[in-house]
C-alpha cells in the first residue's frame, strides 16, 4: 500500500460505543470501502492473505524497502541442523532474510515435522512465530517441485502466500509455464528457475531464457553461480546474459575452489575462482534489486566462520559499489585512519588486535582512536572477540589526553549479563544495566523506567558467544541510545542530562551529542581483544530528541482517565499472563509497565497522556493476553488497533495494526499473546488556519506504522476521528490515548519524538 485516503467521519457520526466495536467492523468496512484508494483496493485484491508482504514493487524480484541488495541464507547451508537452528544461525550472522527448502527438520522438539508446503497448520503458525521472534523474514522457498498440475502447484503457492514468501525456486517442466504464469499473476508471487549442474534441465542459461521469453516478469532465474561453475559456465557471462533480459529474480550465491569440476567445494567469497568482484559489479551495473541467498555446501558442521567471511566480503563490496549507505572504517590490512599505542595495537589475520602481556602492560586504560571524523547521529556495527580482561567501544567521546578517552562506552567483556551494558568512561560511571531502559533527567538523576529485555532470558537464549565473535549494533540518535548484541536488545537510554562542551576535554560529567569513536584496552592483567567488520551509517532524522511520557513508576501526574477514576483498573508494575487464565494479565509487582487489569469487556476505562503533541514519532511496546483488545489513539482521535490477531490468516480493519475500521494492516506481524510487541508510529497532525478552522485537504496522516519491524501502513490520510475517540474533534495537538474498556492490556517504554523539520 503506497498512499491511501480514508474518510472516517462516518464513524464519528455513528457515535459508536466501544461494546459495538467488533460487531460493527463489517458495516464500517462497507461504508468506508468507497473511499479506499485504488492502490489499497488493488493491494487487498491481489493478496488477501499478507503474512509478511508479498512483493509490492517488482524490480527483478526485489521489494522496495530502502535496500538494493538483500543478503540472506539458504537454509540448506545448515541441512545438518533443524530449520529453527538455521534461523538462529542466520540471526547470529546479522542477516534478516532466509530461504527455506522442503524436507528440513523443523525443530529438535519436533524432528518428525519437516519444512514443506504440506506442514500442518499448527506448525506453520509456530514457524512464523519463530521467524518473527528472530526478526528474520522467510523470503524464498525452494528448490521445490512445481508440476503441470494445478491442484499440486496451488498447494505451493498457497503456502508461499500464507508464509509471506516472495519467490518460489523451482526447476519446473517446460509444459508447466502456462499454468505457473497464471498462478504468479494471481498470487503476485515470483517463480525463479534454478540451475542444478549439467545435465539438469536448466544448467544452460539459454534454456532459462527460452522458457521465460514473452512471459511475465515474475518468471525468471534463481542464478546459482556455483552450479554454473561446476557445469563449465562462466558466471559473469551468464549474469550478463540473463540480466540483459531482466530475468534475474534471485541468486544462490557461491564461490568455488575450482572451475569446471563437479566436485569443487565452496570457499569464502572472493577467495575462489568465480571472480565474485566482477559478478557483483555487473549486478550493480544492471541496477539489480533482489535477494542473494548464501548456499554454503562445505564444512557442514562448522561452516559459520566461513559464512561469516562471506557476509563480511559481501557487505564490504556492496559498500564499494554504492549499494549501501554503510561506510567501512577498517580496511582489514593495517591501522590506516586509526591511532593508538603501537606497543599494544596491531593488525593480525585481518583483524584489529589489542594485547597486553606481563612484559608489555598498559599503564592505564588506553584506546585506539579513529581519527577520520566525529560521530553524531549514527548506526555502528562491528564484531569483537575477547578472551579475557575487559574492553569497550567508545562513541561520542572526547580525548582527555593522548589515547585516553572519556565518553559513552558499550561494554566488551567475556561475561554474559554484563557485556552489552552502557558505561560512561571518566564521566558518570556505570549507566544502564543489561536489559534496562533508563532516562537521565536534566539534573543528572538516573531513572530506570522499564526493560527492553529480560537479562536472564537473554543469557538463556545465548545472546553472547563465549570467547567467540559477537556483533555489536549501536544506534545513537539525538538523546536516544540503543545497544544490540547479536540482534538482541541489551539497553536503551534517553539522556536529558546537560550536554557537555565537545571541545573541552575537562567537561565530562554530562550527555554528549557528538564525539570520537575508539576501542579500549583495559588496565590490569594480560588480555587480548579483537575487532573487525567496523562500519558506520550516518543518520539524518527529521525527528528531535525523545521524550519519556511514562516514568515507569506511577500514573499520578502525567496521565488521566476518560471517565470515573473509580472504574479505572490501570496499575503500574510488571505485566504477565495470568497462570490461571490466559485471557487475563497479572501484576507481578515492581515497575516498568502500565497495566490494565480489566477482567472483562467494559470493566475499565481509557487512559490518556496529559501532555499533547503535534507531528511526532511514537515508539512503544504493548502486551495483550489471549483474545484481548485495545487501541492506540494518536492525538487521542485516530485509532491504531491493538488486538490478539496471532495466527490470523486474513487481516481485516479490526485486526492488530489496522487503522480501525478502515485500513487493514499490510501484514500480520503479531507475536503470541503475552509477548511484548513494538510499535513505531510516525504521524502528521491536521493543519488549521489562523482562525482555528481546519484547512481543506490538510488532513491527519499516518506517515508510517510499523509493528515488530514490519511496515503496516505508509502515507495513510485520515479525514476525521475514528470511533470512540477522546473528544471526536480534531486539533493541531493532542494526547496519546490507550483504550482500556475492551480488555486487559499493558504498555511500556513510551517515547515520543517531535518532528523538527
Amino acid at each position: 500500500m503506497k498512499t491511501a485516503n480514508f474518510n472516517l467521519n462516518l464513524q464519528e457520526k455513528m457515535k459508536m460505543n466501544k461494546p459495538t466495536k467488533l460487531t460493527c467492523v463489517l458495516l464500517v468496512l462497507v461504508l468506508c470501502i468507497c473511499s479506499l484508494s485504488q492502490t489499497a483496493r488493488a493491494a487487498e485484491k491481489e493478496s488477501p492473505v499478507r503474512n509478511f508482504a508479498a512483493a509490492d514493487v517488482i524490480h527483478q524480484g526485489g521489494i522496495s524497502n530502502g535496500e538494493n541488495w538483500k543478503l540472506g541464507m539458504q537454509a540448506y547451508s545448515f541441512n545438518r541442523f533443524t530449520f529453527y537452528e538455521a534461523v538462529d544461525k542466520n540471526k547470529a550472522l546479522g542477516m534478516r532474510y532466509i530461504e527455506a527448502y522442503p524436507g528440513q527438520k523443523l525443530s529438535r522438539e519436533k524432528p518428525d515435522i519437516k519444512t514443506s508446503h504440506d506442514m500442518p497448520p499448527t506448525e506453520k503458525k509456530e514457524m512464523l512465530q519463530k521467524l518473527r521472534q528472530a526478526g528474520v523474514k522467510l523470503i524464498n522457498y525452494g528448490v521445490v517441485k512445481l508440476p503441470n498440475n494445478e491442484a499440486e502447484a496451488r498447494k505451493v503457492f498457497n503456502f508461499a502466500r500464507e508464509m509471506g514468501i516472495e519467490t518460489i525456486v523451482s526447476e519446473p517442466p517446460e509444459d508447466a509455464f502456462d499454468l505457473l504464469e497464471k498462478l504468479c499473476e494471481e498470487f503476485k508471487i515470483n517463480v525463479a528457475i534454478h540451475n542444478h549442474p549439467k545435465p539438469s534441465r536448466y544448467w544452460d542459461p539459454d534454456t532459462v531464457l527460452k522458457v521465460c521469453k514473452g512471459r511475465s516478469k515474475r518468471i525468471g532465474a534463481c542464478a546459482d553461480t556455483g552450479h554454473w561453475m561446476r557445469s563449465g559456465v562462466n558466471p559473469v557471462e551468464a549474469i550478463k546474459k540473463l540480466g540483459a533480459a531482466g530475468r534475474i529474480i534471485s541468486l544462490h550465491f557461491k564461490d568455488l575452489n575450482e572451475f569446471g569440476v563437479r566436485g569443487a567445494h565452496d570457499v569464502i567469497w572472493g577467495t575462489g575462482k568465480a571472480n565474485v568482484d566482477a559478478i557483483l559489479a555487473e549486478l550493480a551495473r544492471q541496477k539489480f534489486k533482489g535477494v542473494f541467498s548464501i548456499e554454503y555446501e562445505h564444512n557442514w558442521l562448522n561452516s559459520m566462520p566461513e559464512i561469516a567471511g562471506c557476509v563480511s566480503y559481501f557487505e564490504r563490496t556492496a559498500a564499494k559499489l554504492g549499494q549501501t549507505d554503510w561506510k567501512w572504517l577498517f580496511n582489514g590490512k593495517d591501522l590506516k585512519g586509526w591511532d593508538g599505542d603501537p606497543r599494544l595495537w596491531s593488525v593480525k589475520d585481518g583483524v584489529i588486535r589489542g594485547e597486553t602481556t606481563e612484559e608489555n602492560p598498559a599503564s592505564g586504560n588506553t584506546f585506539l582512536v579513529w581519527r577520520n571524523g566525529k560521530l553524531k547521529d549514527f548506526e555502528l556495527k562491528l564484531r569483537f572477540r575477547i578472551q579475557n580482561g575487559n574492553s569497550g567501544v567508545q562513541y561520542r567521546s572526547k580525548e582527555v589526553s593522548k589515547w585516553v578517552i572519556s565518553g559513552y562506552q558499550a561494554e566488551v567483556q567475556n561475561a554474559p549479563g554484563k557485556v552489552g551494558f552502557l558505561y560512561h568512561e571518566k564521566g558518570r560511571g556505570w549507566l544502564v544495566n543489561v536489559g534496562d531502559i533508563m532516562e537521565i533527567d536534566k539534573d543528572g538523576k538516573k531513572n530506570v523506567i522499564g526493560n527492553v529485555s529480560d537479562k536472564d532470558a537473554l543469557i538463556k537464549a545465548g545472546y553472547y558467544n563465549d570467547k567467540d565473535w559477537n556483533e555489536y549494533h549501536i544506534i545513537a540518535q539525538g538523546n536516544h541510545l540503543k545497544h544490540y548484541l547479536n540482534g538482541y536488545p541489551t539497553m536503551e537510554l534517553i539522556d536529558n542530562d546537560r550536554v557537555t562542551n565537545p571541545d573541552d576535554p575537562r567537561d565530562t560529567k554530562g550527555a554528549a551529542k557528538e564525539g570520537l569513536l575508539a576501542l579500549q584496552i583495559h588496565a590490569g592483567p594480560p588480555m587480548v581483544v579483537e575487532f573487525k567488520d567496523i562500519r558506520i551509517k550516518e543518520l539524518k532524522s527529521k525527528y528531535g530528541d525523545g521524550r519519556v511520557i511514562f516514568n515507569g513508576k506511577d500514573l499520578k501526574n502525567d496521565w488521566g482517565v476518560k471517565g470515573d477514576d473509580e472504574k479505572s483498573k490501570w496499575e503500574v508494575g510488571i505485566a504477565a499472563i495470568s497462570p490461571d487464565d490466559p485471557k487475563k494479565l497479572v501484576n507481578k509487582g515492581g515497575q516498568g509497565a502500565m497495566i490494565n487489569l480489566a477482567g472483562r469487556h467494559g470493566d475499565s476505562i481509557d487512559i490518556f497522556s496529559r501532555e499533547k503533541f503535534g507531528d511526532c514519532r511514537i515508539e512503544l511496546e504493548v502486551m495483550v493476553p489471549q483474545g484481548s483488545n485495545s487501541g492506540i489513539y494518536v492525538m487521542g482521535e485516530y485509532e491504531i488497533q491493538v488486538l490478539d490477531s496471532w495466527g490470523r490468516a486474513k487481516m481485516s480493519g479490526g485486526d492488530m495494526g489496522a487503522v480501525y475500521g478502515a485500513a487493514p494492516p499490510r501484514v500480520n506481524a503479531c507475536k503470541k499473546p503475552g509477548e511484548w510487541q513494538k510499535y513505531v508510529i510516525e504521524y502528521q497532525a491536521p493543519r488549521f488556519d489562523a482562525g482555528g478552522k481546519k484547512i481543506e485537504g490538510a488532513n491527519a496522516k499516518l506517515i508510517k506504522v510499523e509493528l515488530n519491524g514490519q511496515v503496516l501502513h505508509e502515507n495513510v490520510e485520515i479525514k476525521g476521528p475514528t470511533g470512540s475517540a477522546l473528544t471526536g474533534k480534531e486539533a493541531p495537538t493532542g494526547p496519546i490515548m490507550f483504550q482500556g474498556n475492551h480488555g486487559p492490556v499493558a504498555y511500556r517504554n513510551i517515547i515520543v519524538k517531535p518532528l523538527v523539520e
